[in-house]
């Protein structure tokens, strides 16, 4: 398969999991992944062997997923459970290495110790893409999430350190226990201070640029993206280890990066973040996609092998993830022996036992197995190795994904409730600031806070929609009103009563709101992520952008709203007013005081055209306030636990955003 070709499918069948992963949310996208692969495999005429230079295979896959994966950890909790996660990501994963390795062996004499001990290391690391997709199906307590993501990031050098250790031994024939463990020192050591090192001074170097005022969205993703390849290459090129320098180097620009608390922070920070989590999810899917094309390929030449049963090679193949689990079982379990719960003790130590499937790390370190070994020869048994790997990849998948859920089910009833507190907790924090705004309306005016107020109650009314939080015949009685204005407002542009131009703006904007109360809950799935990247680019990427106010144009489009929930007012009154009527009435008398308050605050908004750029000013006053109220609420809502350190961010980031926004244009 010509190249070009093998791009173009490797891309079509990224893009077909990220549809398919909202129709079956139930199979983890690893497995959508492998099985897309499989399938391109299995029609493909010339089935596709991937054949990437060993090196270049780490640093154009491995590199980038650690250094997004440290950036994204939370430090406090790699901190708090340090112990732990060190005792998972470093002595769990040589132990793993050496009971895989030894029984590889004796199992199999073929494969010589050195490579066994090499399929051991790859099978250590954990994968966070399954482990994240995992979470959403099964209810983890914050200990073992923290525990399972904090592994999955450090264990990934470990397993990448002593893999390369144990193929240094099955290509040269040589292995010395001292000399390795003095050179593992020199590499961890040496890329710890390598990458801590690079991490600041490239921290440094962007702050200097922001100062002078040199830098640009632009450059500030770019620069980001080709960091770890940049710190990979070098660390290597100096002898120590490039994995330990990449997520060093993560861990801490991030740490630099959180204490940064700035609109352009927030708008650098949220368009970075975006592109790296298309470029992981492309990174990763590629390589899952990459396994399924490569078991054909690895399972006939196997399959072919004369001197190796098939029923015996997927015999090693359960028989080595009954050790993996084994061990993994026993070494949570010493772990977990000061827990006095015993059914408490079990269900933790089975969750994270089963909760640590292999995923894109391990298969691309065992892809970066060299052909040859030093004398010429092809290395030992390169072919079963993949093959075994690659079983024991979809074994710790397929367990993960079916009996994960099993273990620690997560009822709809508590994810439409922990949803459904987050959404109250959002809504009280908007109405604690109106509150704040209500309290300072004669120090910033009267009709500029009543513009302002009016803006956070609309944004109170567009999370109640998306929570669902109303009731099915309110969101019909909204679909009705918004209909009825959609009609008067006709009638009076054929009778040249308002401006046109701003009366189909309106009816645009009431098209909208139409189309999402009668489509919210159809779509069984969407490409929000590729969107979401799609508007911040749109959005942040233009320098040259700017609003004109025009005053004109803003006091039609304020008599053309006043007008149009004036008449929804009057329809309203007239339905509640029937006899005989479809609505409740208290669903009717909630949808009409919505409306009132909405028309009183367009029409204290309504200034004559020469008093319209002075109320502007001081709404954009009012804004500033606003946002810092809101920034206040929301760091006390997370200090009285009403609201998660996650939440917090994403509300503190959607702030800066409006501060940016509010910024541009003036």
């Amino acid at each position: 398969m010509a190249t070009l070709e093998l791009i173009i499918l490797l891309f079509v069948a990224v893009l077909i999991s990220a549809v398919l992963e909202r129709v079956i949310p139930r199979v983890s996208l690893p497995l959508i992944q492998i099985t897309l692969g499989l399938v391109i495999a299995v029609l493909s005429l010339n089935p596709a062997d991937v054949s990437l230079n060993p090196e270049f295979f780490l640093v154009l896959f491995i590199a980038p997923l650690l250094f997004h994966d440290a950036k994204e950890s939370d430090k406090l909790a790699l901190w708090k459970n340090r112990r732990a996660i060190l005792s998972l990501a470093v002595g769990l994963v040589i132990v793993i290495m050496l009971a895989i390795g030894f029984t590889v062996n004796l199992l199999e004499p073929s494969i010589p110790l050195a490579a066994a001990l090499a399929l051991g290391a790859a099978l250590g690391p954990t994968d966070a893409v399954a482990v994240a997709s995992l979470s959403s199906v099964a209810k983890l307590s914050r200990t073992e999430r923290a525990l399972l993501s904090g592994e999955s990031l450090l264990n990934d050098a470990t397993g990448v350190v002593a893999f390369q250790f144990a193929i240094a031994a099955a290509t040269t024939g040589t292995f010395s226990v001292l000399e390795s463990a003095g050179s593992f020192v020199v590499l961890f050591t040496g890329g710890l201070i390598f990458g801590l090192t690079a991490g600041w001074i490239a921290q440094w170097l962007q702050d200097i640029l922001r100062k002078a005022g040199l830098d640009s969205t632009t450059f500030h993703v770019m620069f980001d993206v080709s960091l770890p390849f940049v710190i990979y290459v070098a660390s290597e090129a100096l002898g120590v280890s490039g994995i330990i320098s990449v997520v060093a180097a993560g861990l801490i620009m991030s740490s630099v990066e959180d204490r940064e608390v700035s609109p352009s922070a927030s708008r650098l920070s949220i368009v970075n973040s975006s592109v790296w989590g298309v470029l992981s999810f492309g990174l990763n899917g590629i390589v899952f996609t990459m396994l399924g094309m490569e078991l054909p390929n690895a399972f006939q030449s196997t399959w072919d092998d004369v001197t190796i049963g098939n029923q015996t090679v997927i015999g090693y193949v359960l028989a080595i993830t009954f050790i993996l689990i084994a061990v993994r079982f026993i070494w949570v379990a010493v772990m977990n022996y000061f827990v006095p719960s015993l059914k408490e003790r079990l269900r933790s130590t089975l969750i994270t036992t089963i909760g640590g499937p292999k995923g894109a790390v391990t298969l691309s370190i065992i892809f970066s197995i060299p052909y040859v070994i030093s004398n010429g020869g092809g290395f030992p048994q390169r072919h079963l190795i993949i093959f075994l790997a690659s079983g024991v990849i979809l074994c710790t998948l397929l367990i993960a994904n079916f009996l994960l859920p099993l273990l620690a089910p997560k009822g709809e009833d508590e994810t439409s409730n922990a949803a459904e507190k987050e959404v109250n907790a959002r809504i009280d924090i908007l109405r604690r600031v109106i509150e704040r705004l209500s309290a300072a309306r004669s120090e910033v005016g009267m009709q500029a806070t009543a513009a302002v107020i009016n803006s956070y109650n609309r944004r109170i009314e567009r999370i109640q929609n998306a929570a669902d939080l109303e009731s099915e015949s309110t969101t019909a009685l909204r679909i009705d009103v918004i209909e009825h204005e959609q009609s008067h407002l006709f009638e009076l542009i054929e009778a040249g009563d308002v401006e046109e131009f701003q009366a189909y703006r309106y009816l645009r904007r009431l098209s909208k709101m139409r189309t999402y109360l009668m489509h919210r809950d159809e779509s069984p799935f969407d490409l929000h992520r590729l969107h979401h990247l799609y508007s911040l680019i749109v959005s942040y990427l233009r320098t040259g952008r700017q609003r004109v106010r025009q005053s004109e144009d803003g006091a039609a489009a304020l008599d053309v709203q006043a007008r149009s929930q004036a008449e929804a007012i009057r329809y309203l009154h007239t339905l509640m007013q029937k006899e005989e009527n479809s609505y409740p009435t208290e669903v009717i008398a909630n949808v009409l005081l919505t409306y009132q308050n909405a028309y009183r605050a367009t029409q204290q908004s309504r200034p004559s055209i020469t008093q319209y750029t002075s109320v502007s000013d001081r709404i954009e006053t009012v804004e500033r306030m606003a946002y810092r109220f809101e920034l206040d609420e929301i760091q006390d809502a997370l200090e009285a636990g009403e609201i998660d350190r996650k939440c917090a961010k994403n509300l503190n980031e959607s702030v800066y955003l409006m501060m940016v926004d509010l910024e541009m244009n003036l």
